[in-house]
């Protein structure tokens, strides 16, 4: 899996011919290792309807044999495809119950055993992602404070790697250029160092991202390709929607719009592809916003925020909520409907509790006292 990267051919040979062999053992526990990491070439294939059915498997194994050593990686299998799913609150549900069984030294051996890096550090770094869209910040950047430490005082380097990437992906949605500038630094030197061209790559696409938002587009572009074409190659079709919508975010950065919806266009396929909904609110926002840019406002572009903030509501996903209330408040303000926009910015930016120095909240903030100062 380091080597070669999650999906590739060689992975999804070793562990089809390691769960084969542990079906013929008695004990339900011996097979256990081998499902999980079935688990994750099917998860980084794309296949999240396989890789749901065997997360389910392992917490039927789990129960069965009343095993705590089990049920954690049940628990670890569940909430990655939970929150492709949508379903954040379900998959923080999962990682809160992996992190109650958890235990630093009894579960030494499970990075070397499951999945190839720390449940414990994997639950915390997508927990700071999850906190991060579902509106809470300040949460956010605590679970992924501890995710990082944990990490380190592991000194286990694929386990770093693991807790730098979704670290870095919670940092993004918060805006946080500075610290997915310094976390992505570490995040390449790493899987330059021990190679792992999985890692690489996404540090890459996010490093690209983090260089065009400090106003270095063109490098940033340059490195996001070279990124995403990597990450093409070893055949991980579950991070491609997310990796398209930066890219996308990058040409819009970079006065690209034409570019940028073409790639938004193919983060929507793949996401309808493999059943992943978590991005689509962004996605949805991110095109509207390439339309405005390009001059195509028309109905499409409403419609796309308007589907951006269903879909964020649906979720519970207030950040990807206020991003689509602000486009569309934008649009409806310019359209001459301050009234309706007030209506709809008010309630969520009196929802957020912390988080007000986020750039999305402040920019939120401002335009309702615009739309005050128009009455």
């Amino acid at each position: 899996m380091s080597v070669h990267g999650w999906a590739a051919a060689e992975v999804g040979e070793v562990v089809e011919r390691a769960t084969e062999v542990g079906r013929r053992l008695e004990s339900s526990q011996e097979i256990a290792p081998s499902i999980a990491n079935l688990w994750v070439f099917h998860y980084a294939s794309g296949r999240l309807d396989a890789a749901e059915k065997v997360s389910d498997d392992l917490l039927r194994i789990a129960r069965d044999l009343n095993s705590p050593e089990v049920l954690l990686q049940a628990h670890h299998t569940a909430w990655p495809v939970r929150w492709g799913r949508g379903a954040l609150t379900d998959a923080v549900g999962h990682i809160n119950a992996g992190l109650a069984l958890y235990d630093e030294e009894r579960h030494a051996h499970h990075r070397f055993l499951y999945l190839g890096h720390d449940p414990a550090v994997c639950g915390l770094a997508i927990a700071s992602q999850l906190y991060s869209t579902l509106g809470y910040p300040a949460q956010a950047a605590d679970s992924g404070d501890r995710a990082l430490a944990l990490a380190r005082r592991l000194n286990h380097e694929p386990t770093l790697v693991h807790g730098l990437w979704f670290v870095v992906e919670s940092q993004m949605t918060r805006r946080d250029v500075a610290g997915v500038t310094a976390n992505t630094t570490e995040l390449l030197e790493l899987a330059e160092q021990y190679g792992l061209p999985q890692s690489r790559a996404m540090g890459l696409v996010y490093r690209g991202w983090a260089l065009a938002s400090s106003g270095n587009d063109k490098e940033g572009l340059a490195l996001s390709e070279e990124g995403v074409t990597l990450l093409e190659r070893s055949g991980a079709r579950v991070f491609l929607s997310r990796t398209y919508g930066v890219i996308a975010e990058v040409h819009l950065i970079a006065g690209r719009y034409d570019d940028g919806l073409r790639q938004v266009e193919k983060a929507l396929r793949i996401a309808s592809d493999i059943g992943e909904s978590f991005y689509l609110p962004r996605l949805f926002q991110l095109r509207a916003k390439l339309m405005e840019a390009s001059g195509q406002i028309d109905e499409t572009t409403e419609a796309s925020l308007r589907r951006s903030l269903e879909l964020a509501v649906l979720q519970g996903a207030k950040a990807f909520e206020l991003r689509a209330a602000i486009g569309l408040g934008g649009l409806w303000s310019r359209q001459g409907k301050g009234d309706q926009a007030r209506q709809l910015l008010r309630p969520i930016c009196d929802w957020f509790t912390e988080g007000h120095d986020t750039s999305d909240f402040r920019e939120a903030k401002a335009l309702l006292e615009a739309l005050g100062s128009q009455r």
